[in-house]
């Protein structure tokens, strides 16, 4: 059994929300993954972490249960086939119990029978999806079953110097980036709907693009909030979006095997 899934370097939690008070719930939250395949485990955990969740990992059934004899978690992530009890099994000792029962699971297999799914779902798993899964498409299924207002594109960490409007680089930074638009941290946001052409540089190439303000937290607003304005895209030139596209994919799967096991 594992606490965590180890990492360094500074993009150990690129998918970080765009501010203090979001981040701060994702921690609360925390979610088990069960899969007796260590490299499939180790990808899983590592994206989640990314994602900027707590993992702990277990490599059977039996592991998962006596783990979940002390702590609750948000979200299971287990494997259709694990080495002595099977998902299935897994679920039926896990609706005897009235606390545990309530915890969603989702099954992440490379099980080759398609009868599984039906099995899966009608043991009360909430979601079967076959491996290789996407990182996008993890984020995805984890954000629409735990989180109350479930997000669909990934979003990834960054300390990138920003200009806005042409501003002297230095006093403002893009610490949130996504397909869709990005967070700026400056302690002179402006106004919400207001537009602005905002350049950075990304893998060595500049990047202009323009924005709109969505919404804006002040420098006195606490310390739950990073000041600064969430923005989004109006006009993104199809070179810069995949420039944006690949150092998303890039942070959402840092530090995981480059492909999980599947058949």
């Amino acid at each position: 059994m594992s606490a965590g899934i180890g990492g360094e370097g500074s993009t150990s939690a690129m998918a970080e929300p765009a501010d203090g008070q979001d981040a701060a719930e994702k921690k609360k939250k925390f979610i088990m993954v069960v899969d007796g395949n260590p490299r499939d485990t180790l990808t899983t955990g590592m994206i989640l972490q990314n994602f900027g969740y707590s993992v702990t990992t277990v490599k059977s059934a039996e592991e998962a249960l006596e783990f979940l004899s002390i702590a609750v978690p948000s979200l299971i992530i287990a494997e259709f086939i694990l080495p002595g009890m099977n998902c299935i099994d897994l679920l039926d000792r896990m609706r005897q119990d009235p606390v545990v029962s309530k915890i969603p699971v989702m099954v992440q297999t490379s099980h080759p029978d398609p009868s599984s799914r039906d099995r899966c779902l009608n043991a009360g798993c909430i979601l079967y999806i076959r491996k290789p899964v996407r990182g996008e498409d993890l984020y995805r299924a984890v954000q629409s079953i735990i989180e109350q207002t479930p997000r669909k594109t990934a979003r990834a960490a960054a300390f990138l110097e920003a200009s806005v409007d042409d501003t002297e680089p230095g006093a403002e930074f893009v610490t949130v980036l996504s397909e869709q638009g990005l967070f700026v941290k400056t302690l002179h946001p402006r106004p919400v709907g207001s537009k602005h052409a905002v350049s950075f540089v990304l893998k060595k190439k500049i990047v202009r693009v323009e924005a709109v303000v969505l919404y804006a937290h002040g420098f006195d607003e606490g310390p739950e909030k990073d000041p600064g304005m969430g923005m989004k895209f109006v006009d993104l030139d199809p070179g810069n979006r995949a420039l944006v596209q690949e150092y998303v994919q890039e942070s959402i799967s840092f530090g995981a095997p480059s492909k999980q096991v599947h058949d």
